[in-house]
């Protein structure tokens, strides 16, 4: 059997290009740590000759729009590319999207991820004829503690930058913030609470003291002063007039992290006169197939149209 068929070109290759190193860090015992990021994007000719190192007519480049994802794992440090398959979408409907990894908690304490965030935007500007990127159209997003990390950086206050990429803006025009815990503060109370009534392993069934629970990990040193430090890195206690653009998708049934602490957060953004729109997802938990379903996807890109 022989059979001609015209599919036409109406959409690109996506490639990826992994393990690529954007940041050398050290550790809590001082070594030094190569943070890696992998890009995956749509790519013409003009990309493909830019990977192979050649250079390629004005005319076939384009600057399209980039997303910087943060993985969650309660800032203990994930696979980048965990969540990569569920996020090729983006890259299918133009946009360049790159996933991050930053320290976990057993390498580096607070700030430290927040650094990594910042750097890995940087990386992205300061690298965006090569990769394809509109350096004035970079947003950022993550899950859970990645998302906490997400609204950091759309603070662009010009906070815990790291010596590399000198002058490079950190600043983003989004973000897309999927159930990230606004309130760590109050979470953290919460801990502190159990520890203090003895009650921290019966009522999370797997943390015994609070250095094992993610908020004490991500802060370490004195448990003590621990609650106080996290005010430091509460998103909702840290709002600035940023021009970013806040997308909050949060589940209604999230045993992790309270929906109300979001529709907290929305409303304190929109207060100080940041855009911010909330999405509660009916049913859905922390992390649950809720938020990859074709009509959540849908919502994102609308909105990422309209927004980036």
């Amino acid at each position: 059997m022989i059979r001609t068929i015209d599919p036409g070109r109406k959409k690109e290759f996506v490639n990826l290009i992994d393990n690529v190193t954007y940041s050398t860090v050290t550790d809590l015992e001082g070594k030094p740590l190569e943070l890696k990021m992998s890009i995956t994007a749509p790519m013409g000719p003009a990309e493909m000759a830019l990977q192979r190192g050649q250079e390629a007519p004005e005319e076939l480049k384009r600057k399209r729009p980039c997303i910087v994802w943060f993985n969650g794992d309660g800032w203990r440090g994930s696979e980048k590319n965990s969540n990569l398959a569920n996020n090729v979408y983006l890259a299918e409907n133009g946009y360049v999207f790159v996933c991050a990894y930053y320290r976990g908690s057993h390498q580096g304490k607070l700030p430290a991820q927040v650094t990594d965030a910042k750097t890995a935007v940087r990386f992205m500007r300061a690298n965006a004829e090569k990769y394809g990127v509109d350096p004035d159209r970079i947003a950022v997003s993550g899950r859970s503690a990645g998302g906490h990390l997400a609204s950091f950086v759309g603070m662009n206050d010009g906070k815990y930058i790291s010596a590399e990429y000198p002058g490079v803006s950190s600043d983003v025009s989004a973000v897309i913030d999927f159930y990230g815990p606004a309130e760590f503060y109050t979470m953290t109370k919460e801990h502190v609470e159990m520890v203090e009534a003895g009650t921290l392993f019966e009522n999370t069934g797997r943390w015994h003291t609070m250095a094992d629970t993610h908020e004490g990990a991500a802060l370490g040193g004195d448990m003590d002063t621990l609650l106080e430090r996290s005010r430091e890195f509460t998103p909702i206690m840290n709002i600035v007039p940023t021009k970013a653009r806040f997308l909050i998708l949060q589940g209604t049934e999230d045993p992790l992290v309270d929906y109300n602490h979001n529709i907290h957060y929305h409303d304190r953004l929109n207060e100080a006169g940041v855009q911010a729109d909330l999405y509660l997802v009916k049913g859905a938990g922390h992390g649950t197939p809720e938020f990859i379903q074709p009509e959540t996807k849908e919502i994102i890109l609308g909105w990422l149209k309209e927004n980036l």
